[in-house]
């Protein structure tokens, strides 16, 4: 008769195994909520044509990278701003990071209040009612607290702000439903809305276009089939899904 003690082993090995080949044939990803139009389609394609089952968390950087130091868990990071692959970078906690396309950022304005708000300067009119990110959740809340800065004219556009966001798509909707007359928003869901929203564009001299990146946590279980999905990611069709819904190619130059 087999010992007991030697069953319950062989059974957590076997266990094991199975847990092991069920991670590997599945991977968790984190993106920014503001990437979904392009990464869902292509989630989706990776899925049929590899059988790999992906997992994805959409929501403010902020936010998701919070979730991933906290949980140890997940197998890619795509990010809508460097800031926050470099900050894991040195923590050691990501590799094979890669620059996929530039996020952009514009003054995203409801179609009704179009004809007053034609410049960016006319953000600190007051009276406005306008909408930003929360640069502690999301990558375009830093972004917009650095053009505000940058501008001069800071403390009267803030004035102004009667929403925070803690994602792009909720900021956008804020436009959209009229809850207030502009926000800054990304280019890709100004034109996702563009029958709603009027864009107006942020001067050159106030911000650095966003660079979105991909990477390979060091908590993945698979790391082949994580590098597989990032080489999917990055492949000139890859690129072309972002292109297609308004981010700008990295080889073009930065707005």
């Amino acid at each position: 008769m087999l010992n007991p003690a030697f069953l319950g082993a062989l059974l957590w090995v076997v266990l094991a195994s199975a847990l092991t080949v069920a991670q590997a044939d599945s991977l968790f990803i984190y993106s920014g909520a503001g990437l979904r139009q392009a990464v869902q389609p292509l989630i989706d394609r990776f899925e049929r044509e590899t059988g790999v089952q992906v997992f994805v968390e959409y929501g403010g950087m902020g936010q998701m990278t919070t979730r991933f130091e906290t949980t140890q868990r997940g197998d890619v990071y795509i990010s809508g701003a460097r800031f926050y692959t470099d900050q894991l970078a040195k923590k050691g906690l990501i590799s094979d990071v890669h620059p996929l396309v530039y996020h952009t950022a514009v003054i995203g304005v409801n179609r009704a209040r179009a004809a007053t708000l034609t410049r960016f300067e006319d953000l600190a009119s007051p009276g406005r009612r306008l909408a930003l990110g929360d640069p502690k959740a999301m990558a375009l809340g830093r972004t917009a607290e650095s053009i505000l800065d940058a501008s001069g004219l800071g403390d009267a556009i803030r004035a102004n702000v009667v929403a925070r966001g803690a994602t792009d798509q909720q900021v956008t909707l804020y436009v959209v439903n009229g809850d207030v007359d502009a926000g800054i928003i990304s280019r890709t869901a100004a034109v996702q809305y563009a029958d709603r929203i009027a864009i107006v564009d942020i001067p050159t001299a106030y911000y650095q276009p966003e660079e979105v990146t991909i990477g390979v946590l060091s908590t993945t279980q698979a790391p082949e089939r994580a590098r597989q999905f990032v080489a999917w990611v990055t492949s000139k069709e890859g690129i072309a899904a972002f292109t297609q819904v308004g981010f700008l190619p990295i080889a073009a130059p930065a707005p």
